[in-house]
């Protein structure tokens, strides 16, 4: 953390000391390392492994003190009748393992169980340009047969219940409750039938494949096992050798499902057949009554390790399904009190944000993130519309919102893949572009890259950097036997074409946007032994690469300009690309504080500071050869004219470019990452002039026409419009964008499992840009700087009409809760889990009172706006009111029912 700094007397109100004037508690920085080494939940809230700590604050104590089960239960999904495809069906996971559920018909309903750790395909496949969407993460499906009494119909009621995180089916005599459990990779699914004629049930584990598929040098394998007359399993063995022999290339999988009944005897275990999958069934005698099926599964990588032997020991030894069943609703309540919003009036956009931290929950636990087109809820057996591959645009989109949530956690799984990898992104900086640090691909698998032949990474760095016109015939050759989705072949992306830049080759945003992440968990959570082991590689590593790369010049101006980087898929290596620019302002400003921090490379610091000092400005759309909406759509030319400054989203030359009016097209990346431009930036006077930029480029942009004024250019669910408003604190305008946006996710309709239809995949991502969004209204936790003091702002963006409470997280570690009622803000109330000073904005034109652990300690004299300062301790509880009113008015419990 940054030294106090002395206050300006216009800007802030010092802390009048009462009792007490210095810190009881432990800084961040006196204390070292408050977290484990991947930061979990909060910063103290939750061991490495993700159980409760003892909390630091009580409860009851909070100003809001909800039923959380009555709360979260506002959001429930409820449906009537059957669901008959597994794309629409309601899923349940422990983060890892599960999937969606369905009816396949009257009789049998049916689960699909997926594993976040099961690929189909690494980065080096050959075999996967022939099989774009058999992406991997189905390992096995369970059949549930109920005999021909068709339990399931039209009255059939099916409720996910996000708060215990379990599926009830109620049909005709019949009630199935699926449960996951949260510590082991377990499914339990609880069978009461209690008809009058029960019939014999059977369960069948289902392959879903052929059992010998073979696509050249890659092969799955699919094989039935059967354990002591109990258990079934289905092994899966998926593997591919490169075809360059270059052996850390190579693919491999093992994965495995096992199947058990308790509190029903088996029949038989015999081979049929559904659907023309191959099955091994159970055959259970009729009988009425109550019985569990158990599901245990694995995924490794690890040759040495059995999938199969995890999986049968995960079933022999799981628990009974009540004890499954409480552990499971008390990990889930521990998750749900880390943070909330309550939206009393805005029922429908409450239950998105809720629904997508449980889709988060169930699907950001393993050693690989969620992905972006189906997550852990696929239901189509092995098919991933867009593959194995992750897309960072979409990636990021699920990112947004987790770390205000509190859910640092949720982050661990991409900081897993990413640590796993950072070998190969330095190989990518170097046979891509010649260049140091790390360098991670817009696409990339789960090696991260595939380490090529230098003949060919050569003929390949000289064809991207624009060194020569043609490439050699190894390289065109390797091409045509990889996936061109993948940076090094996206030149071939559809077969056709000799493209020097396309679509992803010069993306060099996951690179930085994984920067910002881990730099934003430091920020947070001050833990210095996290941005020393985890951080810092990655953060050094993208400055490097900017510093390093070809197209980052100092031009006569003296100014640093960038060349040859696209702007998402919309600008193929073009000049000076907004995205760039802003990225290069975040990620120096931060490898300088970080290595300042850590008393390290103070050799490289220099060369970082003089290109920070020295970037180009952003361009403008009067700038010689911009490139903005206009340019790709002519009739945008005068629908957005202004006569004053408005930025342009790069500059000619460009090798191509498409879609730039789209709202999906960026253009404020200054604005969502490493705290380049916001609210704080502006107040503080910091921003030179960007600020008013920043809001006329968004009164005369694409999505204002789309998204505020109703002019329909698309319905983008990938539009980071909505969050973009937010931070320029739009209130008014959110009011009419969150609406339009909500409305994309019903364009093809709305299923009962309330995932967005895109026509390709069933998608949450854009989920994750609306909870962003809704957060950001409510709550901003801003530096003025990338390397500043961080600022509380509550409602910053929030529709004044609109009541609402909520409990988000704030750098430096504070947990911070307000009110909105009547346009009111009634009180802001601040858990301290650091110790560190706090900085916040004066909601209120008055001066301001301090609670302290529910007694007044002191009167801050302020006025609107002004910035309040005050030091903290650890498990302190402020809680900051009118002059005149008490934390005490404001207590409640009480929850509007849905």
């Amino acid at each position: 953390m940054a030294p106090e700094k002395p206050s300006k007397s216009n800007e802030i109100s010092r802390r009048q000391f009462v009792g007490h004037s210095v810190i009881t508690g432990l800084t961040a920085a006196s204390a070292g390392s408050l977290l484990s080494i991947v930061p979990s939940t909060s910063a103290l809230a939750n061991t490495q492994d993700g159980r409760a700590r003892e909390p630091l604050f009580d409860p009851a104590d909070a100003v809001f003190n909800p039923d959380y089960s009555q709360l979260i239960g506002r959001s429930d999904l409820r449906y009537t009748g059957t669901i008959t495809t597994g794309t629409q069906g309601m899923s349940v996971a422990n983060g890892r393992f599960g999937g969606p559920v369905w009816q396949r018909d009257a009789n049998n309903l049916v689960m699909q169980l997926n594993h976040t750790d099961t690929f189909m395909f690494n980065d080096a496949s050959s075999a996967s340009k022939d099989h774009q969407n058999s992406g991997g993460g189905a390992i096995g499906r369970v059949h549930i047969g109920l005999g021909p009494s068709s339990p399931f119909g039209a009255n059939t009621n099916q409720h996910l219940s996000l708060y215990e995180g379990q599926l009830s089916v109620e049909g005709s005599g019949v009630i199935i409750k699926v449960i996951p459990d949260m510590n082991a990779d377990l499914i339990a699914i609880k069978v009461t039938d209690n008809r009058t004629a029960p019939q014999p049930i059977t369960v069948d584990l289902a392959m879903l494949r052929v059992a010998n598929q073979v696509w050249g040098a890659h092969n799955a394998v699919s094989t039935f096992h059967t354990v002591n007359g109990q258990i079934i399993v289905l092994e899966q063995v998926i593997q591919e050798k490169c075809d360059t022999g270059i052996a850390a290339n190579d693919h491999y999988v093992n994965t495995a499902v096992a199947v058990t009944v308790r509190g029903r005897s088996i029949s038989t275990v015999t081979d049929s057949t559904i659907s023309g999958r191959a099955t091994r069934r159970l055959t259970l005698p009729a009988q009425v009554g109550t019985f569990t099926i158990v599901i245990g599964g694995d995924s490794t990588m690890q040759r040495s390790a059995s999938a199969r032997n995890t999986a049968v020991a995960s079933v022999t030894s799981a628990a009974a399904f009540d004890d499954i069943s409480a552990a499971t609703r008390a990990w889930w309540s521990n998750f749900w009190q880390k943070s909330y919003v309550y939206f009393p009036t805005q029922f429908n956009y409450e239950q998105r944000r809720n629904y997508y931290m449980y889709l988060a929950a169930i699907s950001g636990r393993g050693s690989y993130p969620s992905k972006y087109n189906g997550g852990i809820w696929i239901g189509e057996e092995d098919r991933r519309d867009w593959g194995s591959f992750y897309w960072n645009w979409n990636q990021d989109a699920l990112y947004q919102p987790l770390m205000a949530a509190n859910h640092i956690d949720l982050m661990n799984p991409l900081f897993k893949m990413r640590e796993s990898s950072f070998a190969q992104y330095k190989k990518a900086a170097e046979q891509m572009w010649g260049a140091t640090g790390v360098f991670i691909g817009e696409t990339s698998g789960i090696l991260g890259w595939e380490e090529l032949p230098t003949d060919i990474a050569q003929s390949m760095q000289q064809y991207y950097t624009f060194k020569t016109t043609t490439r050699s015939q190894a390289f065109t050759d390797m091409t045509m036997r990889r996936n061109r989705y993948l940076p090094p072949w996206n030149w071939n992306v559809f077969n056709t074409g000799n493209n020097q830049a396309s679509y992803v080759t010069h993306t060099m945003m996951a690179t930085q946007e994984t920067a910002e992440h881990y730099w934003n968990v430091y920020c947070y959570t001050r833990d210095l032994t996290f941005l020393r082991e985890k951080a810092y590689p990655f953060i050094k590593g993208a400055a490097n690469l900017y510093q390093s790369y070809g197209g980052l010049r100092k031009e006569s101006d003296g100014k640093y300009h960038f060349y040859n980087t696209n702007l998402h898929e919309h600008i193929w290596a073009g000049k000076d690309v907004i995205d760039d620019l802003s990225m290069a302002r975040g990620v120096f400003a931060a490898a300088i504080r970080a290595s300042n921090l850590l008393r390290v490379d103070g050799r490289l610091r220099g060369g970082w500071q003089e290109i920070l000092n020295n970037l180009a400005r952003y361009p403008r759309r009067t700038d010689p050869q911009s490139l903005w909406a206009a340019s790709t759509n002519s009739s945008l030319a005068s629908a957005l004219a202004t006569d004053s400054p408005a930025w342009a989203q790069g500059l000619r030359p460009a090798y191509f470019i498409r879609d730039l009016h789209g709202t999906e097209s960026p253009i404020f990346k200054m604005l969502e990452k490493f705290d380049v431009l916001n609210l704080e930036t502006k107040d503080q006077g910091l921003d030179n002039g960007d600020w008013a930029i920043a809001i006329n480029t968004y009164l005369h942009s694409p999505g204002y026409l789309n998204q505020v004024q109703g002019t329909q250019i698309d319905r983008n669910g990938s539009s980071r419009f909505h969050v973009d408003a937010a931070k320029l604190g739009r209130a008014d305008d959110m009011v009419k964008i969150l609406s339009t946006q909500y409305g994309v996710f019903s364009t093809y309709g709305e299923f009962p499992n309330l995932l967005f239809d895109q026509r390709d995949y069933y998608s949450a991502e854009g989920y994750g840009t609306f909870a962003a969004a809704l957060q950001e209204a409510l709550h901003q936790s801003l530096s003025p700087t990338p390397a500043g003091d961080p600022v509380i702002r509550v409602f910053p963006a929030w529709p004044q009409a609109w009541d609402a409470k909520y409990k988000l997280l704030a750098k430096d570690g504070f947990l911070v809760s307000s009110s909105i009622k009547s346009s009111d803000v009634q009180y802001v109330e601040i858990e301290s889990q650091l110790g560190e000073m706090a900085r916040v904005r004066n909601p209120w034109d008055s001066d301001v009172v301090l609670y302290r652990d529910g007694t007044a300690a002191e009167r801050l004299a302020s006025s609107k706006n002004k910035m309040l300062v005050f030091r903290t301790h650890v498990g302190e509880r402020i809680v900051l009111v009118r002059p005149g009113t008490t934390p005490d008015m404001y207590r409640s419990s009480a929850v509007v029912s849905r």
